[in-house]
């Protein structure tokens, strides 16, 4: 499989916001496209320890933001080289 450069932009931290690039991620559908919210998952490299809770990202065309992250898995119990992924919805304007 290969991965994809993601930035993630607008991340909240305790001295203002930061922008950051993480390589060799994933990104697959978590919804269908006419759902009131399509949602993406974005599976992070075992190598990146980024927050990355409340970014925004850009993708095909149009603006996510990340509304959940899961825990790490168990490397040993992780084969492949991502063992985490976030959640991202669509930005919808109204």
């Amino acid at each position: 499989m290969i991965g994809i450069e993601i930035t993630f932009k607008n991340h909240p931290t305790a001295t203002g916001l930061e922008t950051f690039s993480i390589e060799d991620c994933l990104v697959a559908n978590n919804s269908t496209p006419n759902t009131a919210r399509p949602q993406i998952l974005i599976h992070l490299p075992k190598t990146d320890d980024h927050d990355v809770d409340n970014s925004f990202v850009s993708y095909e065309g149009y603006d996510w933001h990340v509304i959940g992250t899961t825990v790490a898995q168990m490397d040993g119990n992780t084969p492949t080289r991502w063992n985490r992924y976030a959640i991202a919805e669509r930005i919808i304007a109204l």
